[in-house]
């Protein structure tokens, strides 16, 4: 299965439990960073590995996308009003001036060549900028978290 239609998957899954809710369009998804809409624009993030390399997704930690692959401001500073980060059993959900103001505190300023909790790492030959958070942190700044059941 594709690492997209992994993502609709997941994003019909956190879908269920809103109701009157309307998918964005593929521009939407690329550009304005947003999955799925009430009166509220959410994107959904699935359960992601730490490393390329690992068997399994790890519920422990997520990725934040601060600048694409571009170089233009990551999904963290699109137009979702909320982000939704997946774990097994719960979905996490997070204000965006909460985790962007998260960032500004707990992110280092300092680069790493191997991706590094709360650090700032850049994958060769692209221009995103993405760190590692403890998914612990994000309960912490949850707005909300829902049951997956």
């Amino acid at each position: 299965m594709s690492f997209l239609s992994k993502g609709k998957m997941v994003e019909r899954a956190f879908s269920k439990v809103l109701s009157n809710y309307k998918d964005s369009t593929e521009e939407q998804d690329i550009n304005e960073h947003w999955d799925v809409s009430t009166d509220i624009k959410f994107d959904i993030k699935g359960l992601k590995k730490a490393k390329r390399s690992d068997e399994n997704p790890n519920e422990n930690i997520h990725w934040l996308e601060i600048k694409n692959v571009n170089g233009d401001s990551g999904w963290v500073y699109g137009k979702a009003d909320y982000f939704v980060f997946e774990t097994i059993d719960y979905w996490i959900i997070v204000d965006k001036s909460d985790l962007q103001e998260f960032i500004k505190k707990k992110i280092q300023k300092e680069w790493v060549t191997t991706a590094t909790l709360y650090k700032l790492y850049r994958r060769k030959d692209r221009k995103d900028v993405i760190t590692l958070v403890k998914t612990i942190d994000l309960m912490y700044l949850a707005s909300s978290i829902v049951d997956k059941v």
